[in-house]
């Protein structure tokens, strides 16, 4: 077979595998041109992919130094967001022990006045028949003869003499009875104003000014009972200010080990990221190459020996993988922020129309049917490729998994904020189950096998999210009543 073994000659006489790869691409077309046989899509798109494999050889050290600055800027991304991360968490626990802290000294300070009310209340202590002494402190006799431990709780003895309270007194609405001996630091005036104002409130219990106060009926006469809380909210608010002060200077500390410690704690995270990364782009290079090569050859057999349903299959298959290794490469240049859009405002009708076009025969060839609503006169700043790309991927998608018979249905509108959305709805047999959101995961199948007769490869739907967030909108998908819908905004 004389023209098999020229075309072979011209693989075998390249230096490398890439330059392999482009001579047999162009040995091939040469022949068939020369057969007076059409070179299949395929071939073509395979050799193209050769030729590209090559040209990105060549440029291996602008690659690298770009993945090396797509790194650096992956680590300081990382080094941020776990400085953030971490100073909310210790900010959340901090805030929570100081507010628990200061919570429960509040509480204490108003159980400790509402003991001492009690105790005014219940041993009479603001009477008229026992003004204290000149200074307004309780009969010591009464003190000594009433012990205040056993009833009532954090009382001693030495309690009356530290509590300092005045009292006023309403009966039929008036007041009756003002009683501020027991306290220098208000005078009747203002403890009467105290009281008024509680009484046409209605309020019972609770704080004003620096007072604790409850009320007491008894024979038609209502009293208001004010207990000084001076001491104890000022040490209240002095244990606070403390408290926030040392948390902050605590926090700040944290901080500084953080970031100096951040950067070995990313580091680990980074390189293995980078390495991932460069894995697919080199792996997928690597990949192109042979792939022409096995396309070239088959459509030589095929000038031979004429289309057979193995050849055809191979056609398929090299093509799945190209694809494939094409969408590995976009989605590691679009986390390293190098997909290379080029944004302008487009007619996005116009655009999704176009592309959802050819989906009309091939959702007839998979037995369903394509349905489009598209809104005219919908514009967007977007990169028309990338646009492009979302519709085919959301249409292969649909066309592969919806139910036999059924209405694939695409729709765009505008939306409020100068956005457009693009909704693909489908019937399907059976909903993925588990959470929806997952479909967009990177190799995720819904079904078991990788096998299955849907040939999907489970890259496609991330490549539409990550356009999507690239444009700086969403793609979400819902499901229920045997329907799925993925939305896509840009």
């Amino acid at each position: 077979m004389p023209l098999i073994e020229r075309v072979r000659g011209l693989f075998a006489g390249g230096a490398d595998a890439e330059g392999a790869g482009r001579a047999g691409a162009a040995g091939s077309a040469g022949a068939a041109a020369g057969a007076g046989v059409e070179v299949s899509a395929s071939g073509v798109a395979a050799s193209g992919a050769a030729t590209s494999a090559g040209s990105k050889g060549a440029a291996g050290k602008g690659g690298v130094a770009h993945g090396r600055r797509a790194a650096d800027e992956l680590g300081y991304r990382l080094r941020r967001k776990f400085i953030l991360v971490a100073m909310g968490a210790v900010t959340v626990v901090l805030t929570l022990i100081v507010a628990g802290i200061n919570v429960v000294n509040y509480v204490h300070v108003c159980k400790s006045a509402d003991t001492r009310l009690d105790y005014i209340v219940t041993s009479g202590q603001f009477s008229s028949d026992d003004p204290g002494d000149a200074a307004g402190n309780p009969s010591p006799k009464d003190a000594r003869n009433h012990d205040p431990g056993k009833h009532f709780e954090g009382m001693t003895p030495e309690s009356p003499f530290d509590t300092r309270f005045f009292t006023v007194s309403f009966e039929g609405g008036q007041v009756a009875d003002v009683n501020t001996a027991r306290i220098a630091a208000i005078g009747a005036k203002r403890a009467r104003a105290y009281a008024v104002e509680l009484y046409s409130r209605g309020r019972t219990s609770g704080f004003i000014s620096n007072y604790r106060y409850t009320v007491t009926a008894q024979d038609g006469v209502t009293t208001y009972v004010f207990v000084d809380c001076s001491r104890e909210l000022s040490s209240f608010h002095s244990f606070l200010g403390a408290s926030i002060g040392i948390s902050c200077i605590g926090w700040l500390g944290v901080l500084v080990l953080v970031v100096v410690f951040s950067g070995a704690v990313i580091r680990p995270v980074v390189e293995s990221y980078d390495k991932q990364k460069r894995f697919i782009t080199d792996a997928s290079h690597e990949i192109k190459t042979p792939l022409a090569v096995i396309d070239a050859d088959v459509e030589v057999q095929e000038i031979e020996s004429g289309e057979t349903e193995w050849t055809k299959s191979i056609h398929e298959q090299v093509a799945r993988l190209t694809a494939l290794t094409e969408r590995l490469v976009f989605l590691a240049r679009m986390d390293e922020g190098a997909a290379g859009f080029s944004m302008s405002p487009v007619d996005l009708s116009a655009c999704v129309r176009d592309a959802a076009e050819p989906f009309t025969s091939v959702a007839i060839s998979r037995n369903k049917r394509l349905s489009m609503s598209i809104a005219e006169g919908v514009r967007a700043r977007v990169d028309v490729a990338a646009v492009s790309q979302v519709v085919e991927l959301l249409l292969d998608n649909a066309t592969r998994y919806a139910s036999d018979g059924s209405v694939i249905e695409i729709a765009l509108r505008a939306v409020p904020r100068g956005q457009a959305e693009l909704t693909v709805s489908n019937a399907v047999d059976e909903l993925p189950a588990g959470d929806l959101d997952r479909l967009f995961d990177r190799f995720y199948r819904a079904d078991a096998s990788r096998n299955s007769a849907t040939g999907g490869s489970g890259v496609g739907l991330s490549v539409v999210r990550a356009i999507a967030e690239a444009h700086g909108g969403t793609a979400t998908v819902k499901g229920g009543d045997g329907q799925i819908t993925f939305t896509v905004r840009l």
